[in-house]
């Protein structure tokens, strides 16, 4: 533990937060992910009546069937039932994300975020217990940990506005892409222990994992500079001098009215809801799409589905270290960076999703768009999922906040919209449609933000400030007219005493 310590105190505390950031991010994505692939192993797989084999059934002669052990017990969940459970998770974002936002300008994001990481983990142990009881208490038990674990993005967000310098912040944004490498970590990591332990271990050994990260986020994560006991004066007065006085210490009330009408803060939305959109795509049809259609074993090879969020993951962190630079440089300015940025975050992942349709059945091809795709995606670090710190830093967190209720959207839409298009006949021209409906929404994004988007802090951000000024001299104004009224009055008294 000494060691540690002394580790800790030379150590930049802008690098550990970002660490834990990063893990933080990565934990809430197991927390997401982990059951879409634990239910393979708590069901009883039952065969489809009359179910034809996969499009391209050419490529099917090498397949193999991948077999889960029967360690724990099964469950004769039909289809719906755990469509309902899957879904489950992501109604607690739509309920939740705004005011934990709120919350965490209010009270500190490292205190939400500790929350938000020790619940659901508290949650996820009586998952075993649920199941055997009854699948509706599974889905409430779901319901509960998307509730109380999506707040970990708009707490990070609101600590990034009073951690991060202007030129950190791509890098800082980036530990935020956690959430990928956690998709990663999940599959390879549960698949293995159902393999080995059962289902029921993949539960105790990923809520585990995150007791022990909350201990470490209790003990080294701090609101601010300000409150950290370990933070070098240096290191202090870099940072508060760099974000200077765009973040105010008040707590303030969001200005709501302001928001709903500023084009910046729409068009952002829209961006918003265009990234996540895609990645709700791919990363919940994408595998069904080279299952159902091109014919290939996704459960087989962890590394290969896994492989596109590794993608995004390091084009991420080249995409946010080379923004910083052109902004620390002077290169381009703010909103140019974020222009220019969209067209690999934005345009180049609608591309690469219409060349996948249209390669049909060569997966080789289909698998390296998906791929690319995710990998220009990872450009959002410097466009959508940055430009509320540009617009408003006071409300990062209630911003992302927002944010995040529109981006959970896609979860509810995609799954119905694929179902429509592919329900009679689940072909390559079916899934074209969705395909191109993916990329009009990307492009559109692009559109929009290139004609009405802004990284200027708006006028709203120090809402508060400028109310309080104004009710400051229209006191002083009437203290004045009083003033006046007094002194005339006894002008007049003295005048009839006289």
């Amino acid at each position: 533990m000494a060691l540690l310590k002394r580790i800790n105190e030379r150590i930049p505390k802008r690098a550990v937060l970002g660490v834990l950031m990063f893990l933080a991010c990565m934990f809430s994505y197991v927390i997401r992910t982990n059951l879409s692939i634990v239910i393979v192993a708590m069901v009883n797989a039952t065969a489809k009546k009359g179910r034809k084999g996969p499009f391209c059934s050419d490529l099917l002669s090498n397949s193999t069937k991948t077999v889960i052990p029967d360690i724990d017990e099964r469950y004769t969940w039909s289809q719906q039932v755990q469509g309902a459970i899957l879904s489950s998770y992501f109604v607690g974002p739509l309920l939740s994300s705004v005011p934990s936002g709120m919350l965490a300008e209010k009270f500190g994001g490292a205190r939400v975020a500790g929350y938000a990481t020790l619940i659901p983990a508290l949650l996820n142990l009586l998952m075993p217990v649920a199941a055997r009881w009854h699948y509706s208490v599974v889905i409430i038990l779901r319901f509960l940990m998307g509730f109380s674990g999506s707040a970990v993005y708009p707490a990070l967000h609101a600590m990034i506005a009073r951690w991060a310098p202007p030129t950190e912040k791509g890098m800082f944004v980036w530990t935020m892409q956690g959430g990928p490498f956690g998709a990663f970590v999940t599959f390879t990591l549960c698949s293995l222990i159902i393999s080995s332990l059962g289902w029921h271990a993949a539960y105790y050994i990923t809520s585990g994992l995150m007791l022990v990260f909350w201990l470490f986020w209790v003990w080294l994560a701090y609101d601010t500079p300000d409150v950290h006991p370990t933070i070098t004066e240096e290191e202090k007065t870099y940072i508060k001098e760099q974000i200077g006085t765009s973040v105010s210490k008040q707590k303030m009330a969001l200005p709501i009215v302001a928001m709903a009408t500023s084009p910046p803060f729409l068009v952002l939305l829209w961006a918003h809801f265009a990234n996540m959109w895609g990645i709700y795509f791919l990363s919940t049809n994408g595998p069904k799409y080279t299952l159902e259609i091109l014919g290939l074993d996704m459960k087989s090879g962890g590394f290969l589905t896994g492989l596109p969020y590794i993608a995004r993951l390091g084009a991420g962190a080249l995409f946010a270290a080379a923004g910083d630079a052109i902004r620390k440089r002077n290169v381009l300015s703010v909103l140019w960076i974020r222009k220019s940025f969209m067209i690999f975050s934005h345009v180049g992942p609608g591309v690469a999703l219409l060349i996948m349709t249209y390669v049909e059945c060569n997966a080789i091809a289909a698998m390296s768009m998906m791929i690319l795709a995710l990998a220009l995606n990872g450009a959002a670090c410097q466009t959508s999922l940055q430009n509320h710190q540009d617009l408003a830093p006071n409300f990062a967190g209630s911003l992302y906040g927002i944010m995040n209720v529109f981006g959970s959207i896609p979860g509810f839409v995609i799954p119905a919209v694929v179902g429509a298009l592919t329900n009679h006949h689940n072909g390559v021209e079916e899934w074209r449609w969705m395909f191109w409906i993916s990329a009009i929404v990307f492009f559109s994004a692009t559109v929009l933000f290139w004609i009405l988007g802004s990284a200027s802090i708006q006028p709203w951000n120090d809402y508060n400030k400028n109310v309080t000024a104004n009710i400051g001299d229209e006191e002083k104004k009437i203290n004045e007219t009083n003033g006046k009224e007094v002194a005339l009055q006894s002008d007049e008294e003295e005048n009839e005493r006289l």
